[in-house]
């Protein structure tokens, strides 16, 4: 089954009309003095807002209407979506929804008659929630669609507006000893990944060093420009489970990054990035939370959930982010199976912040 999507035309018009007003009968309870005004309401935004809707296409032949577009809440929605009966009960309906989250960071909500159990289930089984309902007849459901590991994103906007930070700003003891050890050289290409506040950005920089430095939140890295003006351009935004760089680099380093990461296809996915951006003879230095041998996982579903959190300011709600801790064993496991080969592995500790860190350098 090959499905294409393509913009709906002026002709579309009446037949989306049409498909609307079947739901409409079908669902709505609206007394006949209002019936006639909602539907020449309906037939007024379907022409206003034609060039919002999209065409779906099942191996060549049109099978569905739906509507994504930004509401006046500014909020991301799907509307209108309308499998043909020949095509129902073949996941198009929930291929359509997931290709609408899949297109935008932020959350996408919809609207579901409360009668169309089938469809409220289907939403559901897709991560969407009910929020709230409407006139006894509609639910409004909605997704966070954010993904759960920027959720440092929402926690560094609460500390930075309290005008303090979130960690300290004394660097991380591991990453020089590795630098000075593999004797990693100025003219050397280095790349940091989760970066944050910049601990260790600071250090390396002021080494001479010329490292990029990154992170998925956006906050962190203006953050860290602010903080750093005169190293501005080392910063950048950038997700290692989604993005590349058309670069090698010579030594790339993350520390604390990987115990945010939860299922094992996200944790994959940092191994593979770091694999496809080393240089051929580059090392990479890896420091995970965990005393090598404890285990244990938190629910992303609740990483942007607040929570009362001990800061050196004082108790502070930010949101709980997530949190993956391994033992060696399973570290070593990880590495292995994304090619990367161990050369060294440890216990370390970067005070004030972590007392007990993991560490492995790898190599291709």
């Amino acid at each position: 089954m090959n499905i294409n999507y393509d913009k709906a035309k002026t002709e579309d018009i009446e037949h989306l009309y049409q498909l609307n007003k079947q739901l409409f009968d079908d669902y709505e309870n609206v007394e006949n003095d209002d019936h006639d005004r909602a539907l020449k309401m309906i037939h007024k935004r379907i022409e206003t807002s034609i060039d919002e809707y999209t065409v779906v296409f099942v191996d060549g032949r049109k099978a569905g209407y739906y509507r994504f577009y930004r509401n006046e809440d500014k909020e991301y929605e799907i509307d209108a979506l309308h499998i043909f009966p020949e095509y129902q009960n073949q996941g198009i309906g929930s291929e359509v929804i997931k290709k609408c989250c899949a297109a935008v960071e932020g959350p996408v909500m919809l609207c579901v008659s409360s009668k169309n159990q089938r469809a409220v289930s289907l939403c559901k089984r897709l991560g969407f929630a009910i929020v709230r309902t409407v006139n006894d007849s509609r639910y409004i459901m909605k997704k966070d669609n954010r993904k759960y590991y920027a959720a440092y994103e929402e926690r560094y906007k609460t500390v930075h507006a309290h005008g303090v930070s979130w960690l300290s700003d004394v660097s991380s003891p591991i990453v020089m000893e590795v630098i000075n050890k593999y004797n990693i050289k100025k003219e050397h290409r280095l790349l940091e990944i989760g970066c944050g506040e910049g601990r260790d950005s600071k250090a390396v920089l002021e080494h001479g060093f010329p490292l990029m430095a990154t992170d998925i939140s956006k906050e962190a890295i203006a953050y860290c420009k602010k903080r750093m003006p005169q190293y501005e351009n080392h910063f950048g935004v950038l997700d290692c489970l989604s993005d590349k760089l058309d670069a090698e680099f010579d030594f790339i380093f993350g520390v604390a990054v990987i115990h945010m990461l939860v299922p094992d296809e996200d944790r994959d996915g940092f191994y593979q990035f770091i694999r496809s951006h080393l240089a051929a003879d580059g090392i990479a230095l890896i420091c995970t939370m965990g005393d090598g041998e404890f285990e244990c996982q938190s629910d992303i579903s609740t990483a942007f959930t607040l929570q009362e959190r001990n800061h050196e300011s004082g108790k502070m709600m930010v949101a709980g982010t997530s949190c993956r801790k391994v033992s060696f064993s399973t570290f070593e496991k990880e590495l292995a199976r994304n090619g990367l080969t161990l050369i060294e592995k440890g216990i370390t500790s970067s005070p004030p912040d972590f007392d007990s860190l993991m560490y492995a350098v790898v190599r291709m």
